[in-house]
């Protein structure tokens, strides 16, 4: 029951952090600061939450030591993913570093809660 506990905060916790995201995006945007594709940011979103639902899974189940391989599979998947977006995605070449910054954000996100994870597996 703990568990699941952790994994409800965690799931809540990164969908604020999402949230909160997207409105920072917004009002970016509002201000005709700089416009981002919210496809774009989608895409970002959902890869990470599909490697954070992997994750909690995996700590729920109390499947030990594989967490750390997950993540980095992840890590691995999400860096070509977006590879993939910089290549196909015109609007994506023209703000390179605002789309990166959104990424290392999403990944600093996860490995914070990977760190905690571990943690409390121990």
């Amino acid at each position: 029951m703990e568990k699941m506990i952790v994994v409800l905060k965690g799931l809540g916790l990164f969908l604020l952090i999402s949230a909160v995201l997207f409105v920072l995006q917004w009002q970016l945007a509002e201000n005709n600061v700089v416009v981002l594709n919210y496809k774009i940011h989608v895409l970002i979103f959902f890869i990470t939450l599909i490697s954070l639902l992997t994750i909690l899974i995996v700590f729920a189940l109390e499947k030990k030591n594989i967490i750390g391989f997950i993540f980095l599979g992840f890590v691995v998947f999400k860096f070509f993913a977006m590879g993939y977006i910089a290549v196909f995605q015109k609007e994506f070449r023209l703000n390179i570093v605002p789309y990166f910054v959104l990424y290392w954000i999403y990944l600093l996100v996860e490995v914070i809660f990977v760190l905690k994870l571990v943690k409390k597996q121990d």
